[in-house]
């Protein structure tokens, strides 16, 4: 069965999923309200018998006259069924409780952790968490620990320090810094005024420092030199025994000066300056990492281009409905040298669906993203500046960078469950690949990644995610406790 197959598959189940679990209640509340009528029923039937027992001396009161003259001689009450006991249909046929069973097991699965969320919650131990961080009583900046695992670094920890009211008009300025070893950490400085000049401009600055000695490239073994040079990858039909390592040290900035015509829709033009040192890395497989791919050693690359975005959606920290489409196009050129120059297309789509049919926030997130590399000339195109597949926000099961070729296409889809008031379980479904030519797209060159997770989302500014994910290839697991600023590009990919 194909990728694409199996998450159609699943997308449906999913959505059976949920149509069971909203009848399974509704016929829940139905038998419930059918029980309790027929012990009113009963409780009537047998107030009225009892009732009528002013026969026994034919007036009213009669009864009572009775019993106080002649209790000997009265009757003894009879005995009816405990109401609780009788049988009574729910209305639940056998399909029903069939399709049931997954949102049973859903519910097992997260109750324990769903009682520990509300523990934590009613004790109040996320917010005391929060301010035992703050450096102010205004709440505006902080110093937060940072955690990563299964991210761009592996398994590392840092710092995160920010402040969101700078000079008293909302400017941001954010700092972080994540190690893992002599070899592998990164820095970056981010400052953002969202009315710069007290106008409807926008102004987003960022520089990062970013280190690693084993950075994953997987590249088919039967490529040539001339495929290299062509960015001809085919990484889609890698498997896991081409993987190179190779070492690389990176800085740069990233700046974006935008107009917001309206909450809504921005306008901003993008630029950036960037230079990588790239060579054979320590991890297995650095002795096949090829010298002849174009990017290797030591290179000084200059971008500039411009974005378009129209933000539909509604809710925060919980995106909870709306649409988001980022449409950007940028230009880069290789600055001490001429071997490479190439133009990045990329367009990125989201949609928020509250099922209304459930409970309040229970939302369905789908996005989808295409993206398009194309040499100018016969320029060529570093490697490490390619589209690539196999991170926290994409294909999640796989590894870092696990696929890359002059494009990509991503889907991703999410069924979010509110746990408690900020935190979510996901289930997630991520579809994607990527291609050297147009022509490379395929059903059958799907990667599939399906997982479950936990997110907290707090409005003070940070987001902590657990996921586990599985692929064709491994289980991956995730853990980040990262920054949650909207606005911030706040990532290595953004000194593309």
């Amino acid at each position: 069965m194909s990728g694409s197959l199996r998450s159609v598959t699943i997308i449906l189940l999913a959505l059976i999923w949920l149509s069971a679990e909203a009848h399974f209640a509704m016929a829940s509340e139905s038998g419930r309200r059918g029980k309790q009528g027929r012990q009113s029923e009963t409780v009537e039937t047998v107030s009225g018998e009892i009732a009528g027992s002013e026969s026994i001396s034919g007036e009213p009161g009669g009864a009572t006259k009775a019993l106080k003259e002649a209790p000997a001689q009265v009757p003894a009450m009879p005995s009816y069924p405990d109401p609780n006991k009788i049988p009574y249909r729910t209305g639940k046929s056998l399909l029903v409780h069939f399709f049931s069973i997954p949102a049973k097991i859903w519910h097992l699965a997260w109750t324990p952790l769903g009682a520990t969320v509300i523990w934590m919650d009613q004790n109040r131990i996320p917010q005391k968490l929060t301010d035992f961080f703050y450096l102010n009583d205004e709440r505006t900046a902080a110093i937060f620990p940072l955690v990563s695992l299964g991210g761009s670094t592996g398994a590392g920890g840092g710092l995160m320090a920010f402040h969101n009211n700078l000079f008293g008009n909302g400017e941001k300025l954010l700092a972080q810094g994540l190690y893992s070893s002599t070899g592998n950490n990164s820095a970056s400085v981010a400052f953002l005024d969202s009315t710069f000049l007290g106008t409807q401009l926008f102004f987003d600055m960022t520089g990062l420092y970013f280190n690693d000695s084993d950075e994953n490239l997987y590249v088919s073994s039967d490529r040539t030199t001339g495929d290299l040079n062509n960015s001809n990858l085919d990484a889609n039909h890698s498997s896991k025994a081409d993987e190179t390592s190779y070492a690389t040290e990176e800085y740069g900035v990233f700046g974006t000066l935008g107009y917001a015509f309206s909450p809504k829709v921005s306008l901003a033009v993008i630029s950036s300056f960037k230079r990588a040192d790239v060579d054979s890395g320590d991890g297995a497989g650095g002795n096949k990492f090829r010298s002849d791919i174009p990017g290797a050693g030591a290179t000084k690359l200059f971008t500039i281009g411009g974005s378009l975005t129209l933000n539909f959606t509604s809710g925060w920290p919980r995106v909870l409905s709306g649409s988001l489409l980022r449409t950007s196009y940028a230009y880069t050129t290789e600055l001490d040298g001429s071997r490479f120059a190439y133009n990045r297309f990329t367009v990125e789509a989201a949609q928020f669906f509250p099922v209304p049919f459930l409970a309040k926030h229970r939302t369905l997130a789908i996005r989808g993203m295409f993206e398009k590399l194309d040499r100018i000339g016969s320029k060529q195109i570093p490697f490490y500046e390619l589209s690539t597949l196999g991170n926290a926000a994409n294909l999640r099961a796989f590894d870092q960078n696990r696929f890359r070729g002059r494009g990509l296409l991503l889907f991703n889809f999410e069924y979010r469950y509110p746990v408690w008031d900020t935190w979510d379980a996901v289930i997630f479904v991520d579809e994607g690949q990527v291609y050297d030519v147009l022509g490379d797209i395929s059903l059958d060159n799907f990667h599939t990644a399906i997982g479950t997770g936990l997110r907290f989302m707090s409005p003070a500014g940070f987001l902590m995610r657990f996921e586990i994910a599985r692929g064709s290839e491994q289980w991956r697991v995730l853990f980040q406790i990262s920054p949650n600023f909207p606005n911030f590009s706040f990532r290595r990919e953004s000194l593309r």
